[in-house]
């Protein structure tokens, strides 16, 4: 059983500012913003959202920087901005063409349960292998093993929940680890 996560980045763009949604005849809902020959339309977020309608126009050229998130299942796009600034353009500025990511913001992590009746039906294993699979990938780094307590799913333990997709998974052999870890950290590889 797994659940589906939106991927969550930061987010950075240079455009121009083609208008606001409003709603409720004052409040920006929206900017429209014009890059790379495509209309993004941003939802700012409540703090700033007063400062923009003092500060800046439609027409005018922005810099636009947030959080990005892409639904893994349907791969629709949000962008919600923490910050908004005015930005001169001139013809010697060159203005980039794509929306520049990071990496995402959650640590990758695996939760084992470590309670008794887990650890009995072979958690401790499970731990061991994960360990030796993470570091001859390269991932000890960049994925952490956390040890939890119940999971709720005691009678078809080991339990452990991949992180940051909440992917749960029981009654897991260490057979099965290399293929988990191919399937949630396979990007992460080096």
């Amino acid at each position: 059983m797994s659940s589906v996560i939106p991927e969550v980045s930061d987010f950075s763009l240079v455009g121009q500012l083609l208008g606001f949604i409003i709603k409720d005849s004052y409040k920006i809902k929206y900017l429209r913003i014009a890059f790379a020959d495509r209309e993004y339309w941003v939802k700012p977020a409540k703090e700033i959202r007063e400062q923009i309608l003092e500060t800046i126009v439609p027409g005018s050229w922005v810099e636009v920087r947030g959080m990005r998130q892409q639904s893994r299942k349907t791969g629709k796009v949000k962008l919600k901005a923490n910050s908004v600034k005015p930005v001169k353009i001139d013809n010697n500025t060159s203005i980039p063409v794509s929306v520049s990511e990071s990496p995402p913001l959650s640590k990758a992590s695996i939760l084992v349960c470590q309670k008794s009746s887990c650890w009995k039906r072979g958690g401790r294993a499970i731990c061991q292998v994960l360990e030796e699979s993470l570091r001859d990938r390269g991932l000890a780094d960049k994925v952490q093993i956390k040890l939890t307590g119940c999971l709720k799913q005691c009678k078809q333990g080991p339990n452990l929940v991949m992180m940051p997709d909440k992917a749960r998974y029981c009654q897991v052999r260490p057979e099965r680890i290399p293929e988990l870890l191919e399937e949630h950290f396979a990007s992460s590889y080096s």
